[in-house]
């Protein structure tokens, strides 16, 4: 099912965000310093092409999104400058708060932890978009600060990446991302055995329409 969705609101940082009614979105959010000035300046050119383009040009803007996301993701796998999430203690605590705001804020239907980076699934139950991920952010920012004694450092990336999910297709393949991620950054053979996942809580949820979650998990 195709979803057109009313916007509610568009801004522009270093990264262009959208908000939809009703919207299902996929954020990636990673460690302040995980990627190197030099990929920092080309994400920030990729999004400045972006910017140039008309807002009705619908094949051109998600085509320039996936670039910026294909560097981003490119630049976490082969240039970590930093690794904070695979301290254990580090990572439980972002799943405890994820597990946290499941069903206050956000109904969380996917999500991985990785070394230098997070990605989320979900739809905002109250709020929006920015206020939920601020808040997200300034909490485990706070407590990851007192554990790494970062002294007044920055823990996460002032900005995120964010795209919404525009049909129950995109939804799973979405979902598919996220849980190979630890396969395609070979940390594990399988996604089931990375610690780090939703697939280790009672809190994730899925699309409704999607049974690819109950599926995925049978055939394991």
């Amino acid at each position: 099912m195709i979803r057109k969705p009313e916007t509610i609101a568009f801004r522009w940082g270093r990264l262009p965000h959208w908000e939809v009614v009703d919207g299902r979105y996929f954020v990636t959010l990673h460690l302040s310093g995980a990627i190197p000035e030099q990929g920092q300046e080309r994400i920030h050119q990729r999004s400045e092409e972006l910017h140039r383009l008309p807002a009705d040009d619908l094949e051109g803007r998600p085509r320039i999104s996936r670039h910026i996301f294909a560097e981003m993701e490119a630049w976490l796998d082969r240039a970590p400058q930093r690794t904070d999430l695979q301290d254990p203690a580090i990572a439980k605590m972002v799943m405890e708060a994820i597990d946290f705001q499941q069903q206050r804020d956000w109904n969380m239907f996917e999500f991985v932890v990785m070394p230098t980076h997070l990605h989320l699934f979900f739809e905002v139950l109250r709020g929006s978009l920015k206020t939920v991920m601020e808040q997200f952010k300034r909490w485990t920012g706070h407590q990851a600060g007192k554990l790494l004694d970062l002294d007044g450092g920055r823990f996460w990336q002032d900005e995120w990446f964010d795209h919404w999910s525009r049909s129950d297709e995109e939804a799973e393949r979405t979902t598919q991302y996220i849980r190979r991620n630890p396969e395609k950054a070979r940390l594990v053979s399988r996604y089931l055995d990375w610690p780090y996942g939703s697939w280790q809580t009672v809190s994730s949820r899925e699309p409704s329409g999607s049974r690819s979650g109950e599926a995925s998990r049978t055939q394991a």
